[in-house]
Order: structure tokens, then sequence, then C-alpha cells
């Protein structure tokens, strides 16, 4: 007698294929990474005398742009690594954005401090104080620091916390190792421990502001890197103004940062929702567009 049990059709397996450590838990492989380095890409150099400056150039490439990239390949294949770094080239968001991008932290800064009698005028001028805020933050600070830092932090890490918890959770939780990783450079000079610890504080309790304002600019830009890499250099300008009377970490651009943020947040809140992902389900949608592999 034969069978009567027709002969099953091979099937391939369609299910998803294991995955190793570093897909499963990118982000933690970045900071593991990015700490591993760059930790001891400053603090080596610090404790031997040297300058912090010249190595923050190992920070910023090797730490952070280049743990990003790696991870991004190994984690989402083949094309992830341009998609990342086309985001650095968006730039079409209106010049309101811009405005508020470029000149929102100084002028904040200057007004804060004409109010509390700590405005000065500078040496040079304010024709020229405002030719060195420019380059600092288009020129030195964008394009040469601020944007490769920013693709790490928040084209890499800020955005793929963003799809799970959304923009506040992404804000906080990239505030953490944002400030760990900046350490070394508050133990440079002869500081005393009430210094350092002053500095730190104000540098961790700035730190989620900061980086909610930087996720709001990503949401409303379309995840523009360039966007948040100009916003950091302007920070980062601010802090030189020649104009401002102030000591380390010059409280006027810590009320700045915060007056900023709470201005972006009103004024997004006011716009049409239409216009702007609003709400966690929305943030983590719009994040997921970004990070998503190429092709899924």
């Amino acid at each position: 007698m034969t069978s009567s049990t027709p002969l099953q059709p091979h099937v391939a397996d369609t299910g998803p294929r294991p995955q190793n450590v570093i897909q499963r838990h990118p982000v933690a492989a970045f900071l593991v990474l990015a700490l591993g380095i760059g930790w001891p890409g400053l603090g080596i150099p610090l404790a031997v005398g040297l300058p912090a400056a010249p190595f923050l150039l190992v920070l910023v490439f090797v730490a952070l742009l280049g743990s990003a990239l790696v991870v991004t390949r190994v984690a989402d294949g083949p094309g992830a690594v341009r998609k990342l770094l086309s985001r650095t080239l968006i730039w079409r968001f209106g010049v309101g954005r811009w405005a508020v991008i470029v000149f929102g932290m100084p002028v904040l800064t200057v007004a804060i401090a004409a109010v509390s009698g700590t405005l000065t005028r500078p040496e040079s001028g304010w024709l020229v104080e405002t030719g060195t805020y420019l380059f600092a933050t288009l020129i030195f600070g964008a394009l040469a620091l601020n944007l490769w830092e920013e693709t790490a932090w928040a084209g890499f890490a800020q955005s793929r916390l963003m799809v799970r918890h959304g923009l506040l959770g992404a804000a906080v939780l990239t505030a953490v190792p944002f400030g760990l990783i900046h350490i070394p450079l508050y133990l440079e000079g002869d500081q005393t421990p009430s210094q350092i610890a002053i500095g730190l504080g104000l540098l961790f309790a700035a730190a989620p502001l900061y980086r909610y304002l930087l996720g709001m600019h990503l949401l409303d830009t379309g995840g523009s890197l360039l966007a948040v890499g100009v916003q950091h250099a302007s920070w980062n300008a601010a802090l030189k103004l020649g104009s401002v009377e102030g000591g380390a970490w010059e409280w006027q651009v810590l009320v700045a940062v915060a007056l900023l943020t709470l201005l972006v947040a009103v004024g997004r809140r006011l716009r049409p929702p239409r216009s702007r992902p609003i709400g966690r389900d929305a943030e983590s949608a719009a994040a997921a567009q970004w990070t998503a592999p190429p092709g899924r």
C-alpha cells in the first residue's frame, strides 16, 4: 500500500535571524565605546599636564562619531551610515527656525545680562563681537566639531531613545552620558573641589533642558543634525561672549537656555499639531523613520 499522506513542500525559514549583542542593544554598545575611548582620551592628557583642547578631536571624531558610525553599520547593515550622515545636510526648515537656532542664545544671554546689570561694552566693539560669535557658531563650532558631536548624541543615541521613550524620556536619558563624558574637561586647571563640584552640578542640571531643546529641533526639522549642531555651537559661543560678565559657566547663559527651551516648547504647542509631531506616539513614530534600517 502507498501512503495517502501528501508530501509537504519545503518552506524556507523566513523568521528573523538571530541578532548579535550590538543589534539588540545599540545605544548601550555606543556608550561603552564612547566612554571607554573618550574618558582616557581626555583624562590621560590631563593627568600628564597637557591641555585638553587638542584632544577634543579624539573625543569628537573617534570616541563619539567613530563609535556611532561603527555601531550603526553593525546594527543596521549596509546603507545605514549613509542614511545617518544624510541628516547632516537637512537645512530647509524655515527662516524662523534658523533665527531661533542662530540668534536665540546670544540675544537672550545679552538681554539677561542687560537686565541684571552685567552687560559691558566689548573692547573690540559690537560689530567685531557679532562677527566673532557667528564665526565661532557657524564655522569653527558647527562645522569643525559640534555637527559631528551631535551626529553621535542627537542623531544616534537620542533619536533611538526617542523611539522608545518619546521626547522627554530621550532627553533625560541622553543627558546623563552627555554629562558624564564631559567630566574630564571640568578637572582641567587649578580648581578647588568646590569649584569642580559646582561646575559639574550645573552641567548635569542644564543637560536635560538642553537635550530637550535639541530634541524639539529634531522633531520640528525632520531630524536635521545640522540644526542641532549649530544650536550646540551657539550655546558654546554664547559662553564666550566678551560683553557678559560672569563666573565659570556664566549664569546668564544657563538662564538663557532655560528660557529658550521654554519659549520653543510653548511656541510649538501654540501652533497647529499637524505642523509638528506632538505627543509621545507621534514623537516615537518620527524618530522611528530616522533610525529605521534602510529598506525596512
